[in-house]
């Protein structure tokens, strides 16, 4: 068995005043959180949140919460092939109406119950969602009935907030030099670690 099989990490952004952060635009459609495939989707649309810096600075990753990636990372992740994951084209409006394009909406639609309840250590609400995640663990067995090729991304139906990538992808994407994003791995994660 490989043993990288179960290595995983979540995306997050670089800390940085100048990276602009990203909200849904009024007119965006309403794809966020679907995790299903669109059919015949139109561009998604997304504009600086606050606080807005004062020379913004278009980077290759801009949220935690809707991944939003360069055409650099489309690059990578275009050829993979992926499944359950749809690039959907995105546009990004500036404070001062400026159009940068070239970005993609990342659709992530694989949704697994895969947290190891009894070794992650979270709080839960009434309704069975992890809201305080302070070490997380992943229940190897559940993602051993899924094949690989099919959990190379995925958000935890526990917690769909943090986005997880496998390995395989994560070292695709990082050699291309990407900037204004970081991976952490699950295993090292703690809560309280500088995570946007």
């Amino acid at each position: 068995m490989n043993t990288n099989e179960f290595e995983y990490y979540f995306i997050g952004r670089e800390n940085n005043d100048q990276y602009p952060l990203l909200i849904a635009d009024t007119d965006c459609p309403p794809y966020l959180r679907k995790e299903e495939f669109i059919e015949n989707p139109e561009t998604m649309k997304f504009c600086f949140g606050k606080p807005i810096p004062r020379k913004p600075k278009m980077v290759d990753y801009h949220s935690a919460i809707y991944p939003v990636v360069s055409q650099k990372i489309y690059d990578v992740l275009a050829p993979m092939n992926i499944k359950g994951i749809q690039l959907i084209p995105a546009i990004i409006t500036g404070e001062k109406n400026e159009i940068y394009e070239n970005y993609w909406f990342i659709n992530i639609c694989n949704l697994f119950p895969a947290l190891d309840r009894e070794k992650s250590v979270c709080e839960w609400d009434s309704m069975g969602v992890a809201f305080y995640m302070e070490t997380i663990v992943l229940n190897e067995d559940y993602l051993k009935t899924i094949p690989l090729e099919e959990r190379l991304v995925f958000f935890l139906s526990e917690n769909r907030v943090k986005q997880f990538f496998h390995k395989s992808v994560v070292d695709a994407i990082m050699a291309t030099n990407p900037e204004g994003l970081r991976f952490y791995n699950v295993r090292e994660w703690e809560d309280g670690m500088q995570f946007d």
